[in-house]
């Protein structure tokens, strides 16, 4: 039997529809990618976010301070760095400290001895102390205004030595050691609110030679409301011995208003050939330094050209005795030993190692001993000395 097989209809579909259907998986295809990266976008600058916020904490943290910190008795604790620098800053401003003798004391701004606060080092160490720590600020020092800061003080500071019956002991600052202490360790020095002055004792010089012997020309000075005879002496460049001698004075403490001083030149008094130790040369120059009549001679071809006070070392340091030559000259140079510093020192003559002949801006003591070791001259003194000798001039000293 045939059967006649059974035909499904054909469905015709229009090419729009055709088109359609095809065309809608490929639309799902082309945005699918978009979507998946613009969520990962998204998520990156959500994390990104994040890290910035986690890093600003982080930083925020390590810039703080530690809590119960206090410099010079204020509290930081918990302030930033800038912050805290402004602060101290603004709170503290110029300190004062206490500069003492051991027996008297002197209020001394920092600033004037050249020692300045470092707020950014002393915010530093502040960061980096245990929590509740008591802090001091941290200093920088200019050692040139330390030594003109002490070089002031010590005209509050220093006591004449006065000859007379009985003689009176001086005491001054020895500025070559505190400028050395400064130098090492200005934080420790100052750590604690005062400065202890190194002072030294002065020893009265022996009485000079008789007034008549003095030549040159004189000033006649009036004494002012609060002057005192180092000042006067200082202001003139001369020896306040040569005004006390001079003048008869008994007690150079007791000067009053309105009374006229004789002020003579400076290195007025000059030894006779027949009173000064003898040339070590009788061909050109020649340079003697007597320890005992603290005296400085200058001889060419064996006579006398010039003479003047000096200061040689004191007990502990003593002047080297001998014979050597000037070896190196320095219009100014810094100076220093194991215990003491100077800058700028003038019309220096190095004559064996580190001892040296050359001019003194610290003190107007001379006539006593009160160096380190070297010869120190009134800077004019110095200064001719320097311009007269040469590299090579004995230098002989008894």
């Amino acid at each position: 039997m045939y059967v006649q097989p059974q035909l499904r209809p054909v469905q015709h579909r229009s090419k729009r529809s055709q088109q359609r259907r095809r065309s809608q998986p490929i639309v799902a295809q082309k945005w699918m990618p978009w979507v998946v990266s613009g969520s990962m976008v998204i998520i990156t600058v959500v994390v990104l976010f994040a890290l910035l916020g986690l890093w600003t904490a982080l930083t925020m943290a390590q810039d703080e301070i530690p809590k119960g910190v206090t410099v010079a008795g204020l509290p930081v604790g918990g302030q930033s760095a800038a912050s805290a620098a402004s602060y101290l800053q603004q709170n503290l401003g110029d300190l004062t400290i206490t500069a003492t003798d051991g027996d008297r004391s002197w209020p001394v701004a920092l600033s004037s001895l050249g020692v300045i606060a470092d707020w950014n080092a002393t915010v530093a160490a502040a960061q980096n102390s245990a929590p509740g720590s008591t802090l001091q600020p941290w200093y920088t020092v200019d050692l040139n205004q330390t030594q003109t800061g002490l070089m002031a003080l010590s005209d509050q500071v220093n006591i004449a030595a006065v000859p007379g019956d009985p003689p009176q002991v001086g005491r001054m600052i020895d500025i070559p050691v505190v400028l050395d202490r400064l130098r090492v360790d200005v934080n420790g020095e100052v750590a604690d609110g005062a400065l202890d002055l190194t002072m030294i004792e002065v020893q009265p010089p022996a009485q000079e030679k008789p007034v008549n012997q003095y030549t040159g020309e004189t000033t006649i000075h009036v004494v002012e409301r609060g002057q005192e005879l180092g000042l006067i002496a200082l202001e003139y460049g001369v020896s306040m011995v040569d005004i006390v001698q001079m003048n008869d004075i008994s007690d150079p403490n007791l000067l009053y208003v309105g009374q006229e001083l004789i002020i003579p030149a400076p290195g007025l008094y000059r030894p006779t050939e027949a009173e000064a130790p003898a040339a070590p040369t009788t061909v050109g120059k020649a340079i003697v330094v007597s320890t005992d009549e603290q005296r400085i001679y200058a001889y060419e071809n064996g006579l006398l050209v010039r003479s003047h006070l000096v200061s040689t070392g004191l007990p502990d340091t003593p002047t080297v005795l001998g014979d050597y030559k000037v070896y190196v000259k320095y219009a100014a140079t810094d100076m220093s030993g194991p215990d003491y510093y100077l800058p700028q020192v003038p019309y220096t003559m190095y004559f064996y190692q580190g001892y040296g002949i050359h001019g003194t801006y610290w003190h107007n003591s001379f006539g006593r001993p009160m160096s380190h070791g070297c010869v120190n001259l009134p800077t004019p003194e110095a200064e001719w000395f320097f311009n007269w000798a040469e590299v090579g001039t004995p230098v002989r000293v008894i």
